[in-house]
């Protein structure tokens, strides 16, 4: 499904289907946020007030598993919520589709 990182391909490799107009848009990047948000933030509080860890410590630690996360999620959410527009044939609203 993916060209590189979080580009996809013009066409899938196996059924042919043109994935030019593919664009989950910025959902991915919402969805991983949030999910990343409640993991770290909790993780932050535990690290450093119950494990009584150093400030820096626990902030690097925090820092490292937000990165980590956000890379790991980006491409399976941008892959389902492709998959959604996919398999309910959404498209970009026009000016066409405002007019009553």
């Amino acid at each position: 499904m993916f060209q590189s990182y979080l580009r996809f391909r013009d066409s899938c490799s196996v059924c042919g289907a043109d994935f030019k107009a593919a664009d989950a848009g910025d959902g991915p990047a919402v969805f991983v946020i949030l999910i990343v948000g409640a993991i770290v933030a909790p993780l932050l509080i535990i690290l450093q007030f119950g494990l009584d860890l150093p400030g820096w410590l626990a902030l690097t630690i925090t820092l490292a598993a937000a990165v980590v996360l956000c890379l790991s999620l980006l491409p399976p959410f941008k892959a389902v919520l492709f998959a959604f527009q996919w398999k309910h044939k959404a498209r970009e609203a026009t000016s066409r589709d405002l007019e009553p």
